[in-house]
């Protein structure tokens, strides 16, 4: 009977053993905030999380709402508080995964509490992969660890996690606090990074179709971003293997041009984005010459008139274009005196042909 008692207990000594190996979840917590013990305000909230695995970087708190965080007691501590929960009010945690790295994200948790009137749910996305929902209760507790609805894995960059509050019956608080990441965070592949070897021009505004020169633009997956000093080109064509045409966007800035292809990026010399120094405050009032086309040697071209107000502007022989035949003529020469006829719709333009206009481009009353 001993002996067999013996045999039981070992046969259980093993079964244990094994039911927790087989249990160990091989990721680890990413990420933690617990929000600290200060006050907590203003619409942003960047204190540094208690956990950051490495390859991450940052930690930015905001939320959709226009009164800001708000300090109310957590788990432990302060919790980032919203004072008032109606509506479906977002907030969003943002951070990074460093160059050179690739993000799972398994499970997560959190605890969280309400006020009698605050919202009743919650439901989160990490770069809009819906990961999970559930309820808020009144007194404050803690979801457990929640594994992802939806498989979130290999992320690179920015990382955006989004939770979204409803079901509020009134102007109630929510409280977050002890948030909780849990994944991995590994080397990505190794990748060989396309040359730049020049670009075309090295200056211009917005809208400049920039020639991109170098080689690798078409290895493995291919060319996947362009990018102005961080800012994604308006546009970009991969002509060929050693060319992209791409375009400055409207918000870029003088910087590097990067090209990123097959998961790497390769950098150019600093492209200069030239932003112009008008007054552009000033309302205009009346029309001014927007544009003038060489057509063709021997020919004056095109010269094209824009009305920018709101309001039609009609010439009524008030108008006059003059043109000198030489640049260094005191004079307009005789026969080179336009008095316009007509008027400009607002946003409209009106073309005048110089000599003999090319039929072709346009019609238009010659000068």
């Amino acid at each position: 009977m001993k002996k067999i008692t013996l045999l039981f207990k070992c046969a259980l000594h093993i079964l244990l053993v094994c039911i927790a190996l087989g249990g160990t979840d091989a990721t680890a917590q990413v990420y933690l905030h617990n929000f600290g013990t200060t006050s907590i305000s203003g619409n942003t909230y960047t204190v540094p999380p208690t956990t950051l695995a490495p390859g991450l970087s940052g930690s930015t708190w905001t939320n959709s709402t226009s009164g800001g965080w708000t300090n109310f007691a957590g788990a432990t501590g302060e919790a980032l508080s919203l004072q008032n929960s109606s509506g479906t009010p977002v907030l969003t945690l943002a951070f990074n995964v460093t160059p050179g790295n690739q993000l799972d994200i398994s499970s997560f948790s959190f605890w969280r509490q309400r006020s009698g009137s605050g919202a009743q749910n919650w439901t989160m996305a990490i770069n809009g992969i819906a990961v999970g929902n559930g309820t808020v209760p009144t007194s404050g507790a803690t979801t457990g660890q929640i594994t992802v609805a939806n498989p979130v894995n290999g992320l690179t960059g920015a990382v955006t996690v989004t939770m979204t509050l409803s079901g509020a019956t009134g102007t109630g608080t929510f409280r977050l606090d002890d948030f909780r990441l849990n994944g991995t965070v590994t080397p990505t592949a190794s990748c060989t990074a396309p040359a730049i070897t020049s670009v075309t021009p090295t200056s211009g505004p917005a809208n400049t179709i920039v020639t991109i020169n170098g080689s690798g633009f078409e290895a493995g997956t291919g060319t996947s971003a362009v990018k102005f000093n961080g800012t994604d080109a308006a546009g970009f064509t991969v002509i060929s293997d050693n060319i992209i045409k791409a375009i400055v966007p409207a918000t870029g800035t003088t910087g590097a041009i990067s090209v990123t292809t097959n998961g790497c990026a390769g950098n150019s010399s600093s492209f200069t984005v030239i932003t112009s120094n008008c007054n552009t405050s000033i309302t205009p009032t009346d029309i001014y010459i927007s544009e003038v086309y060489d057509q063709r040697t021997g020919s004056g071209g095109m010269i094209e008139l824009y009305n920018p107000t709101n309001a039609t502007i009609t010439f009524n022989n008030q108008y006059i274009l003059q043109r000198y035949a030489n640049i260094t003529d005191p004079l307009p020469a005789p026969g080179y005196i336009l008095t316009l006829t007509g008027s400009i719709a607002p946003g409209a333009t009106y073309l005048v042909a110089a000599n003999d206009p090319d039929p072709t481009i346009c019609n238009a009353p010659p000068f």
